[in-house]
């Protein structure tokens, strides 16, 4: 990862250049929501049911704890969702950037 922010090949050029064919609104769904937003809520949601699993189990289940659970979850769910929309906005710029930059680049050596 490091190394793709100083120094881009042609095929790392080649591949934002297909990414952003396909356009903003289909990274933020695919890159921001499924993956970055969608691995947040995997970690945290499982941390938040463990959490929760293990104060009703000292507690007792009620039917108000299902659905503190269900509220939590979902708080979590639009946490997620709000930071990797974000993560996916800020990646967007920075190869956006970067590719600029590194077309400029190899536009320059093969002149």
């Amino acid at each position: 990862m490091i190394k793709r922010l100083f120094d881009w090949a042609p095929r790392d050029i080649a591949y934002w250049e297909k990414l952003y064919q396909r356009g903003l609104r289909r990274f933020i769904g695919w890159y921001g929501v499924l993956i970055s937003g969608g691995m947040l809520f995997i970690v945290f949601g499982l941390v938040t049911a463990f959490l929760w699993l293990k104060s009703a189990l000292r507690a007792g289940l009620t039917s108000s704890s299902w659905f503190y659970l269900l509220f939590q979850l979902i708080f979590v769910a639009l946490v997620c969702l709000v930071f990797g929309i974000l993560n996916s906005l800020i990646t967007w710029v920075v190869e956006e950037r970067l590719y600029r930059k590194y077309k400029a680049r190899s536009e320059n050596k093969a002149n």
